[in-house]
């Protein structure tokens, strides 16, 4: 295993350099395994920083290795072995990206099932005023109207309808003599 490796540092937006290239803030840097130190590196960019990174595991593999029990070599060719590394801090670089995308998915998928639920609210209430006019008309209909007391009780009925129909939108319970 190599000694050195390469890790990404996220940095906060609103910090001078977390703009890069890349536009996500990523700076690298690299980290002794053994000691689990910073070594500070020669520049910013993962070009740079690779090369510093292979140079130190090229010094540290000619030192020879640290105890008998680690090989002293690895299965894989060094540049291979430093071209995964690359590759895994870019992949964790667009992390960021990824999260922010599933965030965003997330509320427009909320923001749709409220308004999904708004429009199903709203038919519910037009049908109760299709059934609300549906029965004023059967009790008009029903009415003689040359009796002045049918039609007087006929707009008693229909204002406690109304009145019924608006406590229930309110979310009161409804009177229950209604007719």
């Amino acid at each position: 295993m190599k000694r050195y490796l390469i890790e990404p540092t996220f940095l906060p937006a609103h910090e001078p350099g977390a703009e890069t290239g890349h536009g996500t803030g990523a700076a690298y840097r690299i980290v002794d395994t053994r000691t689990q130190r910073i070594v500070p590196a020669e520049g910013d960019d993962i070009g740079t920083v690779a090369r510093a990174c292979a140079r130190l595991n090229e010094v540290d593999e000619q030192a020879g290795p640290a105890s008998p029990n680690l090989a002293s070599g690895d299965s894989l060719p060094d540049d291979v072995v430093q071209s995964i590394a690359i590759s895994n801090a870019k992949s964790l670089e667009a992390q960021p990206a990824i999260l922010a995308n599933l965030e965003l998915a997330q509320q427009v998928f909320n923001q749709n099932l409220r308004q999904q639920n708004a429009v199903a609210q709203q038919q519910a209430m037009n049908l109760i005023r299709l059934a609300v006019v549906a029965k004023c008309v059967s009790m008009i209909e029903s009415a003689d109207g040359n009796d002045d007391s049918a039609i007087e009780k006929i707009g008693r009925n229909a204002e406690k309808l109304f009145q019924d129909l608006g406590r229930s939108i309110a979310g009161e319970e409804p009177s229950p003599h209604a007719p």
